[in-house]
């Protein structure tokens, strides 16, 4: 009786444990859920605009060429641009810029005591068979300069929600005529960073209290040649925050970089052309790069 009832009562225990284990399994079953997860990732973005190819070959412009990541890249590399086209600079605000191939730059007539007046037909920064100058009256002091302190403006803008930083890189040397033995040395070069469209939206892309440093190699008048851009990738520009200071359009909260370019004699004592020094080509290729800062 004593061992039979010790018997039932562990059995009966026994199946109680296990019915009681397998509720619980079912109650944990019950309760698995699907997790989902709303996510959002701003990523490091810098968008480049200007002229999608030379007037030559029928660029447009405005035209955005440049659609740069930064994010997971190294400081001191190129980012990762997901736009494989390749743009050139505009004249401003938005022609782009000739190739050099039809026709010389602009004389610009000085010291003369009057007229002298370049009427440009159509295209800027072209001389060819379609301008017209005025005449001019000629004393002691008149001479003439290509292009002169108009200079020549070559102008990219900038779009980011972060820092970054512009190398360049000057190469493709070509000369001809009279130009030929020139180098890299007698091409003056200065960047400059201009005011935003708007700005109340956008912002430059430097400021010191935040570890930008600004223009780094062009910022001395026509001190730098872009020889100091010939070795390889240089940076020009250290930028330390992004442009979009405020809600707005792409173009609201950009800011714009204008290269600048003189003809400088040989040897390198100025940044001006003279008769005596004849006719020719002298032309490079400047890239410009987004990097991570």
């Amino acid at each position: 009786m004593f061992g039979a009832a010790n018997v039932a009562r562990w059995g009966s225990f026994k199946t109680s444990l296990f019915g009681c284990a397998l509720s619980v399994g079912l109650i944990l079953q019950a309760e698995a859920s699907v997790v989902d997860r709303p996510y959002f990732n701003a990523t490091s973005v810098v968008i480049v605009f200007s002229g999608g190819d030379f007037i030559e070959n029928g660029g447009v412009a405005p035209l955005a060429h440049d659609f740069v990541l930064l994010d997971n890249v190294a400081s001191g590399s190129a980012g990762n641009d997901l736009i494989t086209q390749d743009g050139v600079p505009v004249n401003f605000p938005f022609d782009p810029i000739s190739d050099g191939t039809s026709g010389g730059w602009p004389f610009q007539i000085t010291g003369q005591t009057s007229g002298g007046a370049y009427i440009n037909n159509p295209s800027f920064q072209m001389l060819d068979a379609n301008d017209s100058y005025t005449a001019f009256g000629i004393d002691g002091s008149t001479n003439i300069d290509l292009l002169g302190n108009n200079v020549r403006f070559a102008w990219f803008f900038v779009t980011s929600n972060a820092a970054f930083d512009i190398y360049a890189e000057a190469s493709n040397l070509k000369t001809s005529g009279d130009f030929t033995g020139l180098g890299y040395g007698n091409i003056g070069y200065q960047i400059i960073e201009r005011a935003p469209a708007s700005g109340s939206i956008g912002q430059s892309a430097q400021l010191a209290s935040v570890g930008g440093g600004g223009i780094v190699i062009g910022n001395n008048g026509f001190g730098f040649t872009l020889d100091d851009l010939s070795a390889g990738q240089t940076k020009v520009y250290d930028g330390g925050r992004k442009t979009a200071r405020t809600r707005g359009t792409i173009a609201q909260q950009a800011t714009g970089f204008a290269s600048i370019y003189r003809l400088r004699g040989s040897p390198v004592t100025g940044n001006n052309y003279d008769f005596s020094m004849g006719t020719g080509i002298l032309s490079a290729d400047v890239t410009y790069t987004v990097f991570a800062p």
